[in-house]
């Protein structure tokens, strides 16, 4: 019996500690067999199953082979192998244009690859992302794999994107605070309409995810710290159409409370310290939590740092709730005594690697730091052309050392756009192409076309935000524009470019100067004056201006405090017909009221308008009042007349009184109502004595409605003039359906 044991132990075994001593591979034609016996590890002396698995892997892993079988016997290691075939043609049938680029630059497989199962379900995946990304859901995919001869294949790619789904509501529920009309306006992704033809409306998994972070970000700035984006989920009906539903836990609302400065490592001046405390104390004091201010509050203090020389620092904002408040644990410490060797980006097809890095506030060579790290993947991020943005510090070849490895994936950056509406002063269609990543540059090329009863419009703009990697925009427009106002008399051309830049020069304070040529053309299509009709032909200018603004609101979205102001001043000269200068200053402030129901806003604008060396500005120069600036008016439709046409003036001054109030209208139908009071005057004629030069100043007041109904966003003003004079034109009721975009 124990012999017997001692066999079966010696039998069982016999495997388990041989040695490999020779490697026969079978089946290679193209593969060289060097090639696959790197592949073995022939050290192992115990030659077991789960060795014969590692080595099948590791070479099934190469993507060289449909098939692999490896077996020891005798001291010998046998590897039989089937190869993949290579790929002789490759061809996608359904997309054309701009798509057919896209996919083609996902797909892996092309002529002269090696073929691979495995390889074609990555790259049919990868392409069904890119048509979801662009709200092709219900497109299908259906490759064909024809073999011929030697072990080769062609490969036909056969797309149907079918129709785009479309967005056709967009629902909040939950404990959201916010009414679901202020929600939409965070959103990027808007619903379907009749009213557009062209539109974000089409449903994206990459639009979702951007959404909820948008969501999550706008509560947080208005003090809602805890607020929860639960899920956002699609359903669809059986004309393909989804309705998408965010449901939200907003929490409750809290203030900034203590705050605390805690110095690890390093050895701050005093002084230094106390200027933080300053700066903390300014941003933090009495205000309600914003990630906003907490972001402020890093930025200035980092900025101040690095003027006083602390080169290698780390900031650690802890927020700690406590009851009704957010305390902030503000906390300096050394940085890393690691440095940076290489960063390496991943994922980048489309987009050149200098784009991201103009983003990134590291470079090789720098300290590592976790904030700086951070807050360049939030720069990225913001940028609108990846879905996801994520990084790795991994160990670097260079003792004391480490690799920054960025990792990216790319979105459609493109959108066409279009919309029509109509209300009180006419129709309207709008169209727009707008690309966010031209040649992956990180560049914005927009097109925008309009078409209106009384004004015809193209631009067409461009934008670098970071120009020769000088973090200042470079910005240049050209634009052409025709308009017939009924209550005119007369129709003005006007074609021009714009060439501008925009840098900030201190913490939310901007500056953009700007040089510009245009063209004008006058022509009389009614009854006119004789000085008005000596005005007719064409001139030219050119400006060289500037624009000088400080925004201080507590958010872009939906502002409730905070104010922003503007100064610019554009003047003609050099080649100018007639050289003038105009001007505009304007401000607007925001502020919470009875509660978060009623916020209000006072909008105020002057401008001035003047002809050097004791000329008349061009008509296309005077200034008119807007609804926008005063309501209760026809457009075009206050200040000085000549022969019963508004002529416009060389002064325009308004004040906008309005808050939003609460109504009892039902929220599906998202409306906003407003209360308003507009205050304003256009005055001075340049080119006659003989008009009169009204100095009263016209008031209306009213209430205006926004709503989302069955057919469409309706807008309703209702105004009521309190001042006027006998020669304004009003426009007490004002509607408008539809909208663009």
């Amino acid at each position: 019996m124990t012999r017997s044991i001692i066999v079966f132990f010696l039998i069982l075994t016999s495997n388990l500690f041989a040695e490999i001593k020779k490697v026969d591979i079978v089946g290679n034609k193209r593969v060289n067999s060097a090639t696959i016996e790197s592949l073995v590890d022939k050290k192992i002396i115990n030659i077991d199953s789960i060795y014969i698995n590692n080595v099948t892997k590791k070479i099934y892993d190469t993507d060289f082979f449909a098939d692999v079988k490896v077996s020891f016997n005798q001291d010998i290691l046998t590897i039989t192998v089937v190869e993949n075939p290579i790929v002789n043609f490759f061809y996608i049938n359904g997309v054309k244009d701009s798509d057919l680029d896209q996919v083609n630059k996902i797909i892996t497989l092309k002529e002269n690859n090696i073929f691979s199962s495995s390889k074609l379900k990555k790259d049919i995946e990868a392409t069904r992302e890119f048509l979801n990304a662009s709200g092709f859901y219900q497109a299908t995919i259906v490759p064909e794999v024809i073999k011929i001869d030697n072990n080769q294949i062609n490969l036909i790619i056969n797309i149907d994107k079918k129709e785009i789904s479309k967005i056709k509501n967009i629902y909040f529920i939950g404990n959201k605070y916010f009414s679901s009309g202020q929600l939409l306006e965070v959103v990027s992704s808007s619903e379907d309409g009749w009213w557009k033809f062209f539109s974000s409306s089409a449903l994206s998994e990459q639009r979702i995810e951007y959404d909820k972070q948008l969501l999550k970000d706008f509560y947080k700035n208005k003090g809602f710290f805890d607020v929860q984006i639960e899920s956002a989920f699609a359903s669809v009906d059986k004309n393909n159409n989804f309705s998408l539903t965010f449901s939200i836990n907003s929490g409750k609302k809290y203030k900034f409370g203590d705050f605390d400065i805690k110095k690890v490592g390093i050895s701050y001046e005093e002084k230094d310290i106390n200027e933080i405390k300053i700066i903390s104390s300014k941003l933090l004091e009495n205000q309600i939590y914003s990630t906003e201010i907490i972001n402020k509050l890093n930025k200035q203090v980092t900025n101040y740092l690095e003027e006083k020389k602390y080169n290698n620092f780390e900031i650690n904002i802890q927020e700690l709730k406590k009851e009704d408040t957010i305390n902030i644990a503000f906390q300096i410490s050394d940085g890393q005594k690691v440095l940076i060797n290489k960063i390496n980006i991943n994922g980048n097809s489309i987009t050149e690697e200098k784009v991201i890095r103009d983003n990134m506030l590291l470079a090789e060579g720098d300290y590592l730091n976790s904030t700086k790290a951070k807050k360049s993947v939030d720069n990225i991020k913001a940028k609108q052309i990846f879905s996801k943005v994520e990084y790795k510090i991994e160990n670097s070849e260079k003792k004391d050392f480490k690799d920054f490895n960025l990792f990216v994936k790319e979105q459609p950056t493109g959108n066409i756009s279009a919309g029509i509406g109509y209300g009180t002063n006419g129709g309207i269609f709008e169209a727009g192409i707008n690309e966010r990543n031209f040649l992956g540059q990180g560049i914005n090329l927009n097109f925008t076309g309009r078409l209106s009863t009384e004004k015809i419009s193209g631009v067409f703009a461009y934008n670098d935000p970071n120009f020769r990697n000088t973090s200042k925009e470079l910005a240049m427009s050209l634009y052409s524009e025709k308009d017939d106002y009924t209550n005119a008399g007369y129709e003005n051309k006007r074609v021009g470019t714009n060439f501008s830049t925009k840098y900030e020069i201190y913490e939310d304070i901007f500056f953009r100067p700007n040089i510009g040529i245009q063209y004008d053309s006058l022509g009389v299509t009614g009854t006119v004056s004789n000085l008005l009709r000596s005005r007719e032909g064409d001139t030219v200018s050119s400006s060289v201006g500037y624009v000088f603004s400080i925004d201080k609101r507590d958010s872009k979205f939906n502002p409730t405090s905070g104010t922003i102001f503007y100064f610019s001043q554009d003047i003609d000269t050099f080649i100018s017909d007639i050289q003038a200068v105009k001007t505009n200053i304007g401000a607007t402030v925001y502020k919470e009221l009875i509660n978060d129901k009623f916020i209000g806003s006072a909008k105020a604008r002057l401008a001035n308008s003047t002809a050097i060396n004791n000329k008349d500005i061009k008509i296309s120069d005077r200034l008119y009042s807007s609804p926008s600036d005063l309501r209760g008016f026809e457009p075009r439709g206050v200040g000085p007349v000549d022969t019963n046409d508004h002529v416009g003036g060389n002064n325009l001054a308004t004040l906008s009184l309005k808050s939003t109030f609460p109504n009892p209208i039902p929220e599906s139908l998202r409306s906003t109502t407003y209360l308003f009071l507009d205050i304003g005057n256009v005055w001075g004629v340049d080119y006659t004595d003989t008009i009169s030069n009204s100095s009263k100043i016209r008031s209306t007041t009213g209430i205006a409605l926004d709503l989302m109904s069955p057919i469409g966003p309706l807008s309703f003003t209702y105004s009521i003039p309190i001042s006027k004079a006998s020669t304004d034109k009003e426009q007490n009721f004002l509607f408008n359906i539809g909208s663009s975009f």
